[in-house]
């Protein structure tokens, strides 16, 4: 009896060392958890509290949205801007290099020969027109002449007007002949990217060539 009482009392020994040590072991393996941090509560800045308590404060996503509509706006307006002369003469000229241009009823007020001995007058309406093709074309000017005295006149009004020093424009490039086939001859030399006509005839002749032609009405 004092034999198995003494053996009962080694087991339940053994056992409780035994639950012990593996009590002890899982609770070594198991991964240990940092302790938490209470959360530190961010206190609403004055400009959050007064853009919220102020129905018509714009925040950060309406400051942008608006911004973005500004641009576009502006690029709209932009694009219907109105053509600058500059940006309508090379629109019309198709960056052409080499002008040709008669001068009676084109240049000038004047539409026959016969006007040029008694007075010559440059249209006021197409001296900005004419000087801003200068600037970016080789111009040359041209007309059929009864006498020497009025081509005279005729470079003595340019001059005048300011075509000679207001653009690219020279004396040497303003071309006179006799006959109106001289002036078809004088474009056919030159063979410019455009030349303007009053002459439906010449615009006729003209137009087996390669330069482009420009009828102009009186």
């Amino acid at each position: 009896m004092t034999c198995a009482c003494t053996k009962l009392r080694s087991f339940t020994t053994l056992a409780a060392i035994t639950i012990t040590l593996i009590f002890a072991w899982k609770l070594l393996r198991a991964p240990q958890e940092q302790p938490r941090r209470p959360r530190r509560r961010v206190a609403p800045s004055p400009s959050n509290t007064s853009s919220r308590s102020r129905p018509g404060a714009l925040t950060s996503t309406d400051a942008c949205s608006s911004s973005a509509d500004s641009r576009a706006q502006e690029a709209i307006n932009q694009l219907f801007q109105p053509l600058t002369l500059e940006q309508l003469v090379r629109h019309k000229l198709s960056e052409g290099r080499r002008v040709t241009c008669r001068l009676l009823g084109v240049i000038l007020e004047e539409t026959t020969p016969e006007e040029l001995q008694n007075h010559v007058t440059v249209r006021p309406s197409v001296l900005e027109v004419l000087i801003e093709i200068a600037k970016f074309c080789d111009v040359y000017l041209m007309e059929r002449i009864l006498d020497d005295e009025s081509g005279e006149k005729v470079l003595s009004a340019l001059s005048e007007a300011g075509l000679f020093t207001n653009s690219g424009l020279i004396k040497d490039k303003v071309l006179f002949c006799s006959t109106e086939n001289g002036r078809t001859s004088f474009v056919r030399q030159l063979e410019p990217d455009w030349h303007i006509d009053t002459s439906p005839e010449i615009v006729h002749q003209l137009a087996v060539s390669s330069s482009k032609q420009w009828h102009s009405e009186n």
